[in-house]
């Protein structure tokens, strides 16, 4: 049998090369993309894996999530390890060492570098606190939110009152220590000048609010127990000036109250030291839901009087925050203080809206000075008994509140527990209490709107302080800081490739360029659509 010998022409053997070439040509480029597409996954693999090793004591505890830069050593942040351990990442699943044959979408990394980031601390805590705010809005529901966010604006504005009623009372006595003088010089004998004391020289602060008083309510319908002249009245403003002088804690707790003996070291405390800062840039200050928001997050994540959550250190988490003492003790007298002092300016603005509780002190204030026949004494002892009254008040709103019970912002005259000047005295037996008010808001809700007056400074470092001495006193995190703390980073990325298929065709002993690729990932916990 006869055979035919194979042939090829000049032609078809360079038609067959052009058609390789291109072929090769087209599964290289299509090999590129792949490789675009994988270099970016593994961009991401890297970035998302060192972003999983945050520090669990203060995501189990806190409830925020933070990166130990410093890995444990407490020597600073050290990116080094940071981009070490992503380039673990990027070693294993960019070029597959553990895999069998060869793989066409290998990658080498050339570069992974942190060119950005931001910690914790960044502007005085405001990324901690940006970040507990992001952590209570899916938690707080819109109209409990709406509510705190009224409320917080309506202790704002009546913030700066309670320095009135400690002016008032003041007033009031030095009014009463003038008219003793005009009695001492009418009983020696000597005529008394009415008239020296002015209206202008008479030390008076602004009454709270406008008062349009019920003036068909007469003194004469206030009961004084029948007394006529000045001597035969008591001045209930001598008996809660004495009281006032009593320790803050001793008005409104009982003995048996068993009070937290915790402190904490400031001396390197994060509001006291130089702290590292981030460059990843700016953040926006907080605004009015986001305030909120974080008071919130203070209320479910720090410990308080009424609520300890058992985390190492101290045991008023949140009154530390507020106040910034060193003890507990210290940080619930400093609450406490300033618990009666929102309560005094409340409740100035509940007596003055009575126009007969204004009466009785008118009433009584006449009893008292009105001998003096000076106008100005007369309303100078007035506003001071009305201090006295609205002090006396809200230290039964304290003992109700951290006994566990509710008082309503501003009381109606139906929540008002003391109703006569005269007996004010009895009520400074420290197992009295206010009225419940079943609408009211608890010691945890005071909180709340003391924290809208705080600055986000005090705020953001403060809480920080606290976060970062509850977590060196756990096991294994002697050494670590919150300003080593990563909470956003920018990483530039770079890998190297070459071609597998058009390589085939090296018309000399040059090699062809190794295609490079290069990519960016941004992370950042404040942001959690990330």
């Amino acid at each position: 049998m006869h055979r035919k010998r194979g042939s090829i022409t000049v032609f078809l053997a360079l038609s067959l090369a052009g058609v390789m070439l291109i072929t090769f040509l087209l599964l290289d480029m299509a090999r590129l993309k792949g490789q675009r597409q994988k270099a970016e996954t593994i961009s991401d693999i890297a970035i998302m894996s060192v972003f999983a090793d945050y520090n669990r004591y203060l995501w189990d505890n806190y409830s925020i999530l933070a990166v130990d830069a410093s890995y444990g050593t407490g020597g600073g942040a050290d990116f080094a390890v940071m981009e070490s351990r992503m380039g673990e990442y990027l070693l294993k699943n960019g070029t597959s060492p553990d895999t069998y044959g060869t793989d066409l979408y290998q990658l080498n990394t050339e570069k992974c570098e942190v060119v950005k980031y931001g910690l914790l601390t960044d502007q005085n805590g405001r990324a901690f606190l940006k970040q507990a705010a992001l952590q209570q809005k899916y938690e707080l529901p819109e109209q409990a939110l709406d509510t705190l966010v009224d409320r917080n604006d309506q202790v704002t504005d009546d913030a700066g009152k309670n320095d009135t009623v400690d002016e008032l009372l003041q007033a009031g006595n030095d009014a009463l220590k003038e008219s003793e003088e005009l009695k001492k010089k009418a009983s020696s004998g000597k005529k008394a000048d009415r008239t020296a004391v002015s209206g202008d020289s008479v030390v008076r602060a602004v009454p709270l609010s406008a008062v349009v008083v019920d003036k068909t309510k007469t003194q004469g319908e206030v009961d004084l127990k029948g007394a006529k002249k000045a001597e035969d009245v008591e001045n209930p403003m001598d008996d809660v000036t004495d009281w006032m002088n009593d320790s803050i804690l001793s008005q409104v707790l009982p003995k048996s109250a068993r009070i937290s003996s915790q402190k904490i070291d400031l001396s390197n405390a994060v509001s006291r030291r130089t702290l590292a800062q981030g460059n990843n840039g700016s953040i926006e200050s907080l605004n009015a839901v986001e305030k909120a928001l974080f008071a919130d997050y203070e209320k479910t994540h720090f410990s308080c009087y009424r609520n300890d959550l058992g985390h190492d250190g101290l045991k008023y988490e949140w009154e530390y925050v507020l106040c910034g003492k060193d003890s507990d003790k210290k940080n619930l007298t400093a609450t406490v203080t300033r618990l009666l002092g929102l309560r005094e300016a409340e409740n100035m603005v509940s007596l003055l809206s009575d126009s007969s509780k204004v009466a009785q002190a008118e009433a009584l204030a006449a009893s008292i000075a009105g001998w003096t026949a000076n106008p100005a004494i007369v309303d100078a002892v007035k506003w001071g008994l009305i201090a006295s009254w609205a002090y006396t008040e809200s230290v039964l709103d304290v003992r109700l509140l951290l006994s566990g019970g509710k008082v309503s912002l501003v009381k109606t005259s139906s929540e008002w527990t003391t109703t006569n000047l005269l007996e004010l005295a009895s009520f400074f037996d420290v197992n009295k209490k206010a009225k419940e008010c079943g609408h009211g808001i608890t010691y945890e809700g005071y909180l709340l709107t003391m924290s809208a007056l705080q600055t986000d400074k005090a705020l953001g470092l403060r809480g920080l302080d606290i976060l970062e001495n509850s977590l060196k006193l756990h096991e294994h995190y002697e050494n670590s800081a919150v300003d080593q703390m990563v909470v956003s980073a920018s990483i530039d990325y770079s890998f190297s490739s070459a071609p597998a298929f058009f390589s085939l065709f090296a018309l000399s002993s040059e090699t062809f360029q190794v295609l490079g690729i290069d990519t960016h990932r941004e992370m950042s916990y404040l942001d959690r659509t990330n």
